[in-house]
């Protein structure tokens, strides 16, 4: 048995493999390969993943999150 994600799921992959290349900079890189992670521009990141709905991705929508299925968070996750 071959199992596969549906054309939607891939194109979540797609979209967050696009989203993530543009929120993880060359300057975000350097702050975390010389630190421990939590530093400015760590939060500054954390905080547009939340203003961007990605942080609530599981959430109903009525509770402000995207109300995405379980596959789809494996996806952001993976």
């Amino acid at each position: 048995m071959y199992l596969d994600y549906t054309p939607e799921q891939q194109a979540v992959r797609r979209e967050l493999r696009v989203y993530f290349g543009r929120l993880v900079t060359p300057e975000y890189q350097a702050e975390l390969s010389q630190s421990e992670g939590g530093g400015p521009l760590y939060m500054q990141a954390v905080r547009k993943l939340g203003a961007d709905g990605w942080l609530g991705i599981g959430w109903p929508r009525e509770y402000g999150g995207q109300g995405r299925s379980p596959i789809e968070q494996f996806i952001f996750f993976d």
